[in-house]
């Protein structure tokens, strides 16, 4: 069932729901001094809640989309980010669109901000991977937008998603290791909040059990994917009288600060320490031996992203599907690849 499209907020809806006139909430929103600054307050704050487009060409000048794609990342630093941004630049430049890319930083504050700057941009459709607390807000501006999913999922988001069977990954990973002998393996994550956080760290639950093997809460560790936080965690690990004999790092800017920590440490690789990585940026396999990984399908899943959105786009203009489209109970995840190399 597809979603209606969601009407235009006009200066009159916004004087209805304050119950002021609507020469006010013009006044108001155009700060002029005759208004008093709580009312100028007030309206701004039901203009934002209700969805206001305040650029009015926009709104006046086409009721049909633009040819831009809006796209959400929550940073291009991360390598799957920015080589899944080449893929769908050139995937809809082919097609007559061009990309608009804004970043979340794993703000849903900043994600709402962009989200209604898209919305406000008439844009044809939107690429997201969206954050863990995303805004009720931003939920309701996505319904009147063609939106798909892309690694990351929301549940308020009731939008097609691509995605990596992440939780398989993981296990493949563990499996691994495990057939190398280790029992005491750690595990350093993303955010628990995150939909990829979560399913990563249940695919290491999973091998241990599997096998047998007790879960540890101190050798599971999750926090903000970035380096920081990689290296801090392995830190963390390589300090406690019984460290682990094998790590998996569950991305590569995790990865990145779980080497820094290895190498301050002078821990020897794989002989004192296994490691294995999530994604396979081309440094990679340049460090040592090279970085055992589990490689992802990027550029497919990247298209795949791109030829759903357009399907969206052109299959009813008319009403956008970001929730229910026929596809939805369609999505196959994509599996990535064990690639093994010196750290193991």
């Amino acid at each position: 069932m597809r979603n209606e499209h969601v009407k235009d907020v006009t200066i009159k809806d916004i004087a209805q729901h304050l119950g002021i006139s609507h020469p006010t909430v013009s006044r108001a929103l155009r700060d002029h001094p005759s208004i008093r600054a709580e009312t100028r307050l007030a309206v701004k704050e039901a203009a934002r809640q209700l969805g206001y487009i305040a650029n009015s060409g926009a709104r006046t000048l086409s009721r049909t989309r633009s040819e831009l794609i809006g796209v959400i990342f929550p940073d291009v630093q991360n390598d799957f980010y920015s080589r899944t941004m080449s893929t769908l630049a050139s995937m809809f430049l082919e097609r007559g669109f061009k990309l608009v890319l804004a970043t979340s930083e794993d703000s849903a504050e900043t994600e709402f901000k962009h989200i209604q700057s898209l919305r406000e941009a008439r844009v044809a459709g939107v690429i997201i991977a969206p954050t863990a607390n995303l805004k009720n807000e931003s939920v309701e501006l996505l319904r009147s937008i063609p939106t798909v999913q892309l690694l990351r999922s929301h549940p308020l988001l009731e939008c097609s998603i691509i995605k990596l069977d992440e939780r398989s990954g993981i296990a493949t990973a563990m499996e691994h290791l495990i057939e190398k002998g280790h029992s005491r393996i750690g595990f350093i994550g993303g955010s628990g909040t995150l939909s990829t956080g979560v399913d990563r760290a249940a695919g290491y639950i999973d091998a241990l059990q599997g096998h047998g093997i007790p879960l540890m809460r101190a050798l599971l560790r999750q926090g903000p994917p970035r380096p920081h936080f990689g290296y801090q965690a392995m830190s963390d690990m390589l300090s406690m009288k019984a460290p682990p004999s094998a790590v998996v790092m569950a991305s590569s800017e995790l990865t990145l600060g779980g080497i820094e920590a290895i190498q301050e440490r002078k821990i020897s690789v794989p002989a004192d320490l296994a490691l294995i990585a999530y994604h396979d940026p081309a440094w990679f396999k340049l460090w040592g031996a090279g970085i055992t990984c589990l490689r992802l399908p990027i550029e497919q899943m990247a298209a795949a992203a791109a030829m759903r959105l357009l399907n969206q786009i052109l299959a009813d203009a008319k009403s956008p599907m970001c929730a229910g489209s026929e596809t939805l109970d369609a999505d196959t995840p994509f599996a990535s690849q064990l690639v093994v190399r010196g750290t193991t």
